[in-house]
């Protein structure tokens, strides 16, 4: 904890220093100190269990008390229960009633135990989330009974059953667990003598249930050495880590005669043979060794665990103080701190709030403006607008003036990307242009060559060639648009809509899948034919690309209030609905083009042109599994059906091979 004198040189130090770095030092060191001392003081000596073991003798009187009371009950309701299972004739039902009786009421204790404000208040939160289970399961018991009395159970099965629920009884005691290493070592301690008691009880009522059936069964007869074994084991390893007095008074049990006499009767019965001619022991010598033993035990634990109440107190109020004095002088510390960081902090947060509000001014309101500017091409000052303070402590202003040449730096890298996408454009542009002249002319020579040739494999291969021109001029029109050009074919007539959607289909690499079914009589103003057909291929080309080759794509369109449905729906196998929400968000909404993401270059076009036509493009699951692309197309670009001519030469003429008679311009 720091000194008197130490504070005060701090405080010398905020005279001194406008060292944002020293001033940050002083502002946190004597809180931080104060608490971490304050708090790990706290955690190390566990204020809460400390309390709790305050309230030892509570503790004692208002849980451990009702709970070895129903343990008791229950082991005395046990060993009756298997003697009666055992067809013990001297069982009477006026005792065994009056047994149940007595289990009933210390279940009912238990019961009031566990609901009790001040006992809750003296155990652990595990503690009183096993008494809740507990009384839960305590219902089961009434069912227990009614098969023992119907002897729809076994001897095993009962001694089982009982054993299960007088576990989860003592289980309530492992809970406790306190952080002093001594109350905890005694803790522990007096849950082994009781575990021990357990395992007698257990041999008790097992060896009860066996006199009364006459005979002691195999299974039956191991598990009755387990049990001495494991009694004799727990007594001979906790009786060691008792306190010195109560150590003595175990041992002195241990050499008396009630203890030697019950030993030597399971040495008996554990060395005898498996046999059908009774039992070596005679059953009122077991029952009055057992039951002596385990009376004496009950005392011996009582008084350990009363010893080891008092000295929990003993050490919980020691901690206590402790905690008192270490509280208040922390406290004075953290008052010192408190004034200290007020003094020294009013200063430096006024500046780095001021510091803060020029950032966030210039990148909320002055970057969007300056970018807007660039992107119409004005000439932008990059200290234009920018505030002037005079900051007091030396870090602050080297930010500030950091921060002045990164804004100088961003207007200028921001000038010199608008230059670069322009250019760029510009390049995607003119080669788009001078591609597209030459595939125009190419789609004119390969109609020529088609319309002179008969023999039907050259036409097939002409039609090939002329297919992939077709996709080849699609992509240079996506270069087009890209750079915000129109794409360069119109036509001065409305085109049906189904001729558009024909078009669209002869776009793609895999067209022979589509499906193009009826549209609405209706057509596309000549101005939005190209837009839409290249709209419309690139969704059908990512629907044969993301589903399966051997399924189809479906077109199929209708006419709805506000202009044209056209879906197009594949049978793959469909995105996530968070990828499928990003897809929606970027048509809605087409961002700036990326140009490290030119796997979403399609997509970009398709958002590009909906913008520019006012149509809405929506992606959503299919009924099949797939995924759905809905194209709403505006009714101000949607009219009536012109003057039709063959199908064959619409489309033709779509594609771009121009026939006679076709009024389609390129640019």
């Amino acid at each position: 904890m720091l000194s008197f004198p130490r504070v005060l040189l701090l405080w010398g130090l905020r005279i001194r220093s406008r060292s944002i770095k020293a001033k940050i030092i002083i502002l946190l060191i004597v809180p931080l100190l104060a608490l971490v001392a304050l708090w790990g003081f706290v955690v190390t000596v566990t204020l809460g269990d400390s309390l709790r073991s305050l309230t030892a003798r509570t503790f004692d009187a208002k849980v451990v008390g009702p709970t070895e009371s129903l343990i008791s009950a229950l082991q005395n309701e046990r060993r009756q229960s298997l003697a009666y299972l055992g067809g013990d004739v001297t069982v009477g039902r006026a005792g065994f009633e009056a047994q149940r009786k007595n289990t009933d009421q210390a279940r009912d204790g238990f019961r009031q135990a566990a609901a009790d404000g001040d006992a809750r208040n003296a155990s652990t939160p595990e503690t009183r989330r096993r008494m809740d289970a507990l009384v839960v399961r305590l219902v089961e018991l009434d069912g227990l009974r009614r098969m023992v009395d119907g002897r729809a159970i076994d001897r095993s099965e009962a001694l089982t059953q009982f054993t299960s629920i007088i576990d989860d009884t003592a289980g309530i005691f492992d809970g406790v667990s306190p952080d002093d290493p001594q109350v905890a070592r005694e803790t522990g301690t007096l849950l082994a003598l009781e575990r021990a008691r357990e395992n007698l009880s257990r041999e008790d009522a097992l060896l009860t249930g066996a006199m009364a059936a006459g005979r002691l069964t195999a299974p039956e007869h191991v598990q009755f050495v387990q049990f001495v074994g494991a009694q004799r084991f727990l007594y001979q390893e906790s009786v060691r880590a008792l306190p010195s007095a109560d150590r003595a008074r175990f041992e002195g049990f241990t050499a008396g005669t009630e203890l030697v006499r019950l030993r030597a009767l399971e040495d008996t019965l554990g060395n005898s043979a498996v046999t059908d001619k009774g039992l070596p022991v005679n059953v009122g010598s077991w029952h009055t060794a057992s039951e002596a033993v385990l009376e004496r035990l009950i005392d011996l634990e009582a008084t350990a665990r009363e010893g080891a109440a008092d000295r929990a107190e003993t050490h919980a109020a020691w901690v206590i103080f402790r905690l008192s004095l270490a509280g208040g002088l922390g406290l004075l510390a953290i008052v010192a701190s408190i004034a200290i960081a007020f003094r020294l902090g009013r200063r430096l947060i006024g500046e780095s709030r001021t510091m803060a509000g020029a950032v966030d001014e210039f990148t909320r309101d002055r970057l969007p403006e300056i970018t807007e500017r660039i992107r119409r091409g004005e000439e932008v000052d990059p200290d234009h607008g920018a505030p002037e303070f005079d900051f007091t402590v030396s870090e602050v202003r080297r930010i500030y003036d950091a921060f002045v040449q990164a804004r100088r730096a961003i207007v200028t890298a921001t000038v010199s990307e608008a230059a670069a996408r322009n250019g760029l454009s510009e390049v995607f542009m003119n080669l788009a242009r001078r591609n597209q002249v030459l595939l125009h002319r190419l789609l004119r020579l390969l109609d020529g060559m088609e319309r002179r040739v008969d023999d039907a494999d050259e036409l097939a291969d002409l039609f090939r060639l002329d297919h992939l021109a077709t996709r080849m001029r699609r992509h240079a029109e996506g270069l087009v648009i890209l750079s915000g050009r129109p794409a360069g074919r119109t036509w001065r007539k409305p085109v049906p809509a189904v001729d558009v959607a024909r078009a669209a289909v002869a776009e793609i690499e895999d067209y022979t899948r589509v499906r193009v079914a009826p549209l609405p009589p209706v057509a596309l103003v000549g101005t939005a034919v190209a837009d839409t057909i290249h709209l419309l291929a690139e969704l059908i080309e990512n629907a044969t690309i993301f589903s399966p080759p051997e399924l189809p794509v479906e077109v199929r369109g209708e006419a709805v209030v506000h202009g044209l449905v056209i879906e197009i729906e594949d049978h793959g196998l469909g995105i996530s609905d968070e990828t499928l929400a990003g897809l929606n968000e970027r048509l809605a909404h087409p961002p700036e083009l990326d140009l490290f993401d030119s796997a979403r270059l399609g997509l970009f076009v398709v958002a590009r042109l909906a913008q520019r036509h006012g149509a809405k493009v929506t992606l959503r699951r299919s009924p099949h599994g797939g995924t759905t692309a809905i194209v709403l197309i505006p009714g101000a670009i949607v009219t009536g059906i012109p003057d039709e001519e063959p199908s064959s030469v619409v489309v033709a003429s779509l594609n771009g091979t121009h026939p006679a008679g076709s009024d389609a311009t390129a640019g």
